[in-house]
């Protein structure tokens, strides 16, 4: 069977333009999806580039970080603090629908750039605000970086709980805040592009990576409110040369593991009778099951609970899953390039029946789209171009 990813078509965002202002991960994670999407995507970066342009690892002196988060997007390189830039963007903004931000609430204000004031340019303007707290409130101007929400939204205390042998968070990892809100506001946007084909009617999106983060853990919050202990631990298991994932969560997974293990006794247990029963006795359970996979070799366990389709998995490297042969099925290995050549970066997730998605093959460089879209977009003259790069002054500024 064929993997459903077109590689021709139109794509769902065709003619949705979209201006950019995030940096790092919380943003540019989201306007990339829409640039896979079809939106034509124009990031607007200080003249020596965004942060995530230095973030490692660095190819030639080029971040394949930033290259994978901004595949596709336009570049125009404007220092915001001049007056002259502001009317740039005031002029850009007619002709755009959504702008996408995620500077600390206020710094748009300050610019002149925030949505009150585009709207006077393009009254059904799409903006979305992505920050750490949200635009307002007690929180709003304290700085913050996923490691921070996570640690302050119980996100990292929640993952604690699940590590009996640990006394303390463990070191952030992959930042979920940050992928999360970007996640978020992509939905978001899309539903406001959908209202404002409906009503006419553009409008302000304020998402906070706090807000977005208190949503990965329903489970873990209604326990607050319904105090309980973790019923379940989803870990590791030992094996004889190293140690896998199973996972047997429903009746027939318990009946065939019970099967594989030769302990159909098990099966007239009281403890495991009824679902209730097993669930509430599964770390008992588990205790049989890790007794038996300590005598088997990985590669053989696996085997024997692949076999009884029992959920199961071998704790694997990035390097290892980017081989896998369902994601190549899949097209989830892409390739793009940048100034230092073709990097594989992970495609786009969205497989449609209709319409393609997919990343797109280049990474603009700093500044790339400064003189096409000056003159050709907005019809500044050569000598304007050449001032305005040199001291951020428009001629007649």
């Amino acid at each position: 069977m064929e993997a459903n990813r077109r590689l021709t078509g139109p794509r769902v965002l065709d003619g949705v333009r979209v201006l950019d202002f995030t940096s790092v991960i919380a943003g540019p994670y989201c306007t990339r999806l829409m640039a896979d999407l079809g939106a034509e995507v124009l990031k607007i970066e200080p003249p020596g580039g965004e942060f995530a342009r230095h973030v490692p690892p660095m190819r030639q002196g080029v971040s394949a970080v930033f290259s994978q988060l901004n595949c596709g997007k336009k570049s125009l390189a404007l220092d915001l603090k001049h007056a002259a830039v502001a009317d740039i963007i005031k002029q850009l903004v007619r002709t755009y629908d959504v702008v996408v931000e995620n500077y600390s609430p206020g710094v748009m204000a300050r610019l002149g750039l925030e949505y009150a004031t585009l709207t006077q340019a393009n009254p059904a303007l799409i903006m979305c605000s992505i920050s750490g707290y949200g635009q307002t409130g007690p929180s709003a101007q304290r700085p913050a970086y996923a490691p921070v929400v996570q640690a302050e939204s119980g996100f990292e205390q929640v993952y604690l709980q699940y590590q009996p042998s640990l006394e303390r968070p463990l070191n952030m990892g992959p930042p979920v805040a940050d992928t999360t809100a970007s996640l978020q506001a992509l939905g978001a946007i899309n539903g406001a592009l959908f209202y404002r084909q409906r009503t006419g009617q553009g409008q302000h999106i304020d998402i906070a990576m706090f807000d977005a983060i208190l949503n990965t853990f329903p489970k873990e919050f209604q326990q607050h409110y319904w105090p309980s202990t973790p019923d379940r631990l989803y870990g590791p298991f030992d094996t004889q040369d190293g140690f896998i994932l199973v996972l047997p969560l429903n009746q027939k997974h318990f009946e065939s593991l019970a099967t594989c293990m030769e302990r159909q006794d098990l099966l007239s247990d009281p403890r495991f009778a009824t679902t209730t029963e097993r669930l509430a006795n599964y770390q008992a359970f588990t205790a049989i099951v890790a007794a038996w996979l300590r005598r088997l070799p990985s590669a053989e366990a696996l085997a024997i609970l692949d076999t009884a389709h029992i959920p199961c998995a071998n704790y694997r490297s990035v390097g290892e899953t980017a081989g896998d042969p369902q994601l190549l099925h899949r097209g989830m290995i892409a390739e793009t390039e940048d100034a230092a050549g073709k990097l594989r970066v992970p495609n786009s997730p969205f497989l449609f029946s209709n319409t393609q998605a997919n990343v797109q093959p280049w990474v603009a460089k700093v500044g790339q789209h400064n003189r096409e879209i000056l003159a050709t977009v907005l019809g500044y003259s050569t000598a304007c171009i050449d001032q305005l790069e040199a001291d951020g002054v428009l001629c007649g500024g």
